[in-house]
Order: structure tokens, then C-alpha cells, then sequence
């Protein structure tokens, strides 16, 4: 009888443990708590491209912030200030990642203004980054924001 309930407890406790480990993992769809995490005054946003789910949980967003008042964004720094590994993702973003997906929709003009945007803060000094690896050495959170232009962009890239 005492087997039974030890094994009863055992059960239930890795139950548990499974749903609060499941419960605590960070929801990279949530774009809205996930700016929220790095910018610390009010702003609005819009979801421009969410991937299709792929092979387990590969997964691919990109969303475009403002905020009510352009500011200078805490723990935010020029690319400059960046590692090597971190400004290789960033390069990756710009040139290869997205523009590959979008490459179908030049046509349409869908993301022509996300496009012209991204490029010209690619090219301003004044645009500033945040970069947080996930998992393993490919997969990455990027925060991208301009006070200048009042424009800034959250990515996240799981593979």
C-alpha cells in the first residue's frame, strides 16, 4: 500500500514539475510582453510577419514598434558596442533572412515600406540594438530602435 501511494506522489509531483517548467518557458509570439521586457515606457505596435510553423519549433517574427515619446531606451547600444557573433546575426537579419522571405512579395508591394525602413536603419549611426542568443548558437531575440526616426523593430529568429 505505501508503494502505491509513494508511486501516486511521485506521479503527481513530476506532473507538476513537467507543467510548471512548460508554464515558465518565454512565449516568443507574445510580441507585446516581449517589447515590453526591454522598453520601459508606452508604445505601440504592429505584427508585420509571422512565419508558418516549421519543423518543431522553428518559428520566425518580425514586429514594428513606436513610442508615445522617442526617448533614449536603457540597455539599448549602437552596433558598434556589439560582439562579433551578435553583429553577424544583424548582418544576417538585413540582408539575408528576411529579405529571402519577402523576396515573393517585392511584387505586391506588401513589405516595400518595412523594407525602405529597415534599410535606412540599417544605415543610421544613431539606430541602436539589443540582442539576446535563445537556446542554441542560431536562434536569437533582436531589438532594433532609432529615437531619431521613432522606429523600432522586434525579431525573433528560432531555428
Amino acid at each position: 500500500m505505501k508503494k502505491k501511494i509513494l508511486a501516486i506522489v511521485v506521479i503527481i509531483l513530476l506532473l507538476v514539475g513537467a507543467l510548471y517548467w512548460f508554464k515558465s518557458q518565454p512565449n516568443y509570439r507574445d510580441d507585446k510582453k516581449r517589447i515590453s521586457l526591454q522598453v520601459d515606457s508606452e508604445f505601440s505596435y504592429k505584427s508585420i510577419y509571422v512565419s508558418e510553423q516549421g519543423f518543431g519549433n522553428d518559428m520566425a517574427n518580425v514586429c514594428r514598434f513606436t513610442l508615445k515619446n522617442p526617448k533614449d531606451i536603457k540597455g539599448f547600444v549602437s552596433v558598434d558596442k556589439l560582439n562579433k557573433k551578435e553583429k553577424e546575426d544583424i548582418d544576417n537579419f538585413y540582408n539575408t533572412d528576411f529579405n529571402t522571405e519577402w523576396e515573393d512579395n517585392k511584387n505586391t508591394g506588401k513589405y516595400t515600406h518595412v523594407i525602405n525602413e529597415l534599410s535606412a536603419l540599417k544605415s543610421s549611426s544613431d539606430t541602436k540594438y539589443i540582442h539576446h542568443r535563445i537556446e542554441n548558437s542560431s536562434s536569437y531575440e533582436l531589438y532594433i530602435y532609432n529615437k531619431k526616426m521613432n522606429v523600432g523593430y522586434y525579431v525573433v529568429s528560432i531555428i
